[in-house]
Parts: C-alpha cells; sequence; structure tokens
C-alpha cells in the first residue's frame, strides 16, 4: 500500500495531463472547426455572387463600348438569372454564411449583394432603351469596392492580414478597369 501511495502523485499527475492534452485537443479541434465553415461559407457566398455578377456582365456586354467580358445573348442571360438554381446557390450560401459569419461580415456581404443587384436593372433594361455606360462603371466600381469590403470583414473575421491591394479590379490608386465588371 505505500508503494501505491508513493506513485498516487505521478499517476495523479499523468491523469491530469491526459486530461489537459484531451480539452485543449478538442478546443483547437472546434475552433479549426468553425474557421474552415466559416472560410467555406464566405468562399460559396463570393463564388455565387462573383458568377451571378459576371452573367449580368455578360448580357450587357454588347451595350458597353469595349467590353472584354464573354457576350451571351441577353434573353438567354435573363432566362438564367431568373433560373431558380441560380437564385438557390445564392440563398443557400447567403444563409449559411449568416449562420457561420459575425455582424460586419454578414454586413459586408449585404452590401454586395445589394451592389449586385443594382447592376442587374441594366441587364434587364429594355434593349430598345439608351444604355447608361457612366451608370454602369459607377455601380461596377460600387459592386467592386463592397466586395473588397466583404473580403476585408471576413479576412478580419480569420485573423487574415489584409492584402496591400485591392481584391478586385480596381487599381491601387482608385483607378477603374473601363472594360470588366
Amino acid at each position: 500500500m505505500d508503494d501505491f501511495l508513493a506513485q498516487m502523485p505521478a499517476l495523479i499527475g499523468v491523469t491530469l495531463g491526459v486530461v489537459g492534452t484531451l480539452a485543449t485537443t478538442m478546443v483547437t479541434d472546434a475552433a479549426r472547426w468553425r474557421r474552415e465553415r466559416f472560410y467555406d461559407a464566405c468562399l460559396r457566398y463570393s463564388r455565387a455572387l462573383r458568377r451571378y455578377s459576371q452573367l449580368v456582365a455578360a448580357i450587357t456586354a454588347d451595350r458597353r463600348p469595349g467590353a472584354t467580358t464573354t457576350r451571351v445573348d441577353p434573353a438567354e442571360g435573363l432566362a438564367a438569372l431568373s433560373n431558380q438554381e441560380f437564385d438557390r446557390a445564392v440563398t443557400e450560401a447567403w444563409e449559411e454564411l449568416c449562420l457561420l459569419a459575425d455582424t460586419e461580415t454578414v454586413r459586408a456581404a449585404r452590401r454586395m449583394r445589394a451592389a449586385a443587384r443594382q447592376l442587374e436593372e441594366f441587364a434587364r433594361l429594355d434593349p430598345a432603351a439608351e444604355f447608361d455606360h457612366s451608370g454602369w462603371l459607377e455601380q461596377a466600381l460600387v459592386l467592386r469596392r463592397a466586395r473588397d469590403d466583404f473580403y476585408a470583414a471576413a479576412r478580419s473575421r480569420m485573423g487574415v492580414r489584409g492584402l496591400t491591394t485591392s481584391s478586385s479590379l480596381v487599381h491601387q490608386d482608385g483607378g477603374l478597369d473601363l472594360h470588366r465588371a
């Protein structure tokens, strides 16, 4: 019995070490899981909105002088925009983001979606109506800045340092690439 009592401090130390290791591993794994899920949600949302805005740009490409965007027949493009599958991808990505993101990231995501919706109005214009090219350029810039704000909010939440340049096609000096959306 004396031998057992002599070894008791060592057994307690080993037990506490095992429990501490398990607790640390559980906390670390849970944090990594949340971070990875958040990253995936942000990625799905930004990709869905990029596909959406690229389709809008493709629909309007014929009406924008010098546009380098691949052109899509407006009737086909508008049908794709109205497609439930397209809307479902954006909505599902949005809902997942709302469940996992912080307030600032959700606000930035909402601004990005609103800016993309404003661009859609240009695609839905009557083909006989005059196209407001400068209005398009302004709204495309709003979308790019909203996308940059979304990326910045997401990076901040993940603890990733920001880029030194814009993630979009807006030049570092604030100038606009006039031909892209």
